[in-house]
């Protein structure tokens, strides 16, 4: 064989080693990287299974949790109310000259805020005889909805329906369902002190069941379709606009007429 032949084939050897290293080399980069990659989505789901674990932790203890008095003086009664079908549960001076009407789901997350932002301006107004408050308890959220109406009138009727009502938005995010009714009773002991028989029965039975539907069908006849809704005698209220303050002065300025 000539040299120029045997430097070539010597060539061609080193140019298939190379070619050979090189094949290898990206092999290995390639399961390498399939790894990393590999590795990325089970760190990935690890994180997803954890947040949505703890996001789902987080809301089944919201919901389930015991409730607290929140701003209730425990103790604090109200009236005796009677439960007649189709009225509202009434709160105020017979002579005050001014009526609101409030129409509210205790499982609503803007009624909660509402009760945040405006309960101490209406209370004010109700302690110094301007208004009359007419609560309307709704119940179109879920069936915890039903049965926190349902133990609200139980408890206006026991003579503690101002500080229940309270305590019912200050937990709006409790489930209040049939599986959960120890936390209605557990509400009244908080913001009672006891829990009077006749109001543990009322909340078993769902005694004002029917009551609650007559509220429903009430506030569908008055043309409320969310809530919170408010009248102030019989003129709707603009809630986006209105701030604490302006409510006071609708209110004074109604009392005035």
């Amino acid at each position: 064989m000539s040299a120029a032949r045997k430097k070539q084939k010597a060539e061609q050897s080193r140019r298939d080693q190379l070619n050979a290293r090189q094949q290898a080399l990206a092999e290995q980069q390639a399961a390498q990287r399939r790894r990393e990659r590999r590795l990325l989505a089970v760190i990935v789901v690890a994180v997803v299974v954890v947040l949505v674990g703890g996001g789902i932790g987080i809301q089944a203890w919201r919901a389930n949790r015991a409730p607290d008095a929140g701003s209730v003086t425990p103790g604090q009664t109200s009236p005796p109310v009677t439960i007649t079908a189709g009225q509202p549960v009434s709160w105020g001076s017979a002579g005050a000259p001014v009526t609101v009407d409030l129409y509210e789901d205790f499982h609503c997350p803007h009624c909660a805020e509402f009760e945040e932002q405006f309960g101490q301006t209406l209370t004010d107004a109700q302690a110094a005889g301007q208004i009359t408050v007419r609560i309307f308890p709704m119940a179109f959220i879920d069936a915890g909805s039903m049965s926190a109406a349902n133990a609200f009138a139980c408890a206006a009727e026991g003579g503690f329906g101002e500080a229940y009502d309270t305590g019912l938005f200050a937990n709006h995010t409790l489930d209040w369902s049939d599986t959960q009714l120890t936390q209605l009773t557990q509400l009244a002991e908080q913001v009672h002190g006891s829990v009077p028989d006749a109001f543990a029965g009322c909340v078993t039975r769902r005694s004002h069941e029917d009551w609650v539907d007559s509220v429903n069908h009430a506030a569908s006849a008055a043309g409320v379709t969310a809530t919170p809704t408010m009248f102030l005698d019989g003129k709707q209220v603009d809630l986006t606009t209105v701030t604490p303050d302006g409510l006071k002065a609708q209110i004074a300025e109604a009392a005035e007429q």
